[in-house]
């Protein structure tokens, strides 16, 4: 073999691992771009969303003739359901009555949530809600009507799964609710601003406005403690007319009058407010208020 025909076979020769490697390497990427299906991976698991804490508080407008509860049920799955998946719930006191007891141990102040009357809400038969085939969500919708009932009691649903119609897990630890209603108004709110008894004894406050019906809120007086525990004699009701006059009357056994001229600013969301009220040394004092939404939109005012 001359010395040309050797360099030639080598050259051959070393070409072929070459070859080999794009080939196996060709071999993987073309098993790798086939699509593979492993299915389901994980069992399906049923839950009521918002329910990790056990009590969920919503909110609810005087303003809404026609309310309903509102509880969403999950299926948590790889794969979406083929078929509709209907789901079973019933009212539950136990719930209800495990949250107490659970709350007020880690809350002495913490106020029980009480069970809203059955009067107040529309049950037709059994609760059921269906998650429809493709779906992972389903609502439940329970009508109520809050006419009657006092605003300043934290009103709640207890509601727990009880089984589905494919037998899918239960979450147990997702599995309750205790759904409160909050009722609201275009008032209510978290507030600041300042409260004076005179020229120079300026406060400043902070008070959260309650909704009570449609067109009033309870608030604090003055700088005084707005503890539920005072709830008697610490706090005064605003009663807001269709031409933004405002009126003051006490709430409970608090000895407030109205000295007149309170208003409403439904721009700026700010309440001008104008009362007496008797102080922890029995002296009648004059207070004039000035208080706006914390959410309100910025103001021309806030700009300068």
């Amino acid at each position: 073999m001359t010395k040309k025909n050797r360099m030639k076979t080598k050259r051959i020769n070393a070409a072929r691992p070459q070859s080999l490697i794009v080939l196996f390497l060709m071999g993987i990427l073309a098993s790798c771009s086939n699509e593979v299906d492993f299915g389901e991976q994980y069992k399906k698991t049923v839950y009521i969303v918002n329910s990790n804490n056990l009590l969920h508080v919503a909110k609810h407008s005087f303003e809404t003739s026609r309310d309903s509860i509102s509880v969403s049920v999950y299926c948590a799955s790889t794969e979406p359901i083929t078929k509709d998946l209907q789901v079973r719930l019933k009212v539950d006191r136990r719930a209800l009555d495990s949250l107490n007891a659970l709350q007020v141990l880690a809350d002495p102040n913490y106020e029980n949530r009480v069970m809203l009357p059955g009067e107040s809400y529309q049950l037709d038969g059994e609760l059921y809600t269906t998650i429809k085939a493709g779906k992972q969500y389903g609502v439940l919708k329970i009508p109520f009507n809050f006419t009657g009932l006092d605003p300043s009691i934290p009103y709640a649903l207890p509601l727990t799964l009880v089984s589905n119609n494919a037998e899918y897990d239960i979450n147990t630890r997702l599995k309750s609710i205790v759904y409160q209603i909050e009722m609201v108004n275009q008032y209510a709110g978290d507030y600041n601003g300042s409260s004076k008894t005179s020229p120079t004894a300026i406060l400043g406050i902070q008070p959260s406005l309650k909704a009570m019906s449609i067109n009033q809120v309870r608030m604090p007086i003055h700088n005084l403690s707005d503890d539920i525990s005072e709830l008697l004699t610490n706090f005064m009701v605003l009663t807001i007319a269709g031409d933004n006059s405002v009126t003051i009357s006490p709430w409970g056994l608090s000895g407030v009058s109205d000295l007149g001229g309170s208003t409403y600013d439904p721009v700026a969301q700010r309440f001008e407010l104008h009362y007496q009220f008797t102080d922890a040394a029995a002296n009648r004092q004059t207070v004039y208020a000035i208080i706006r939404n914390i959410d309100a939109p910025p103001s021309e005012e806030d700009e300068l």
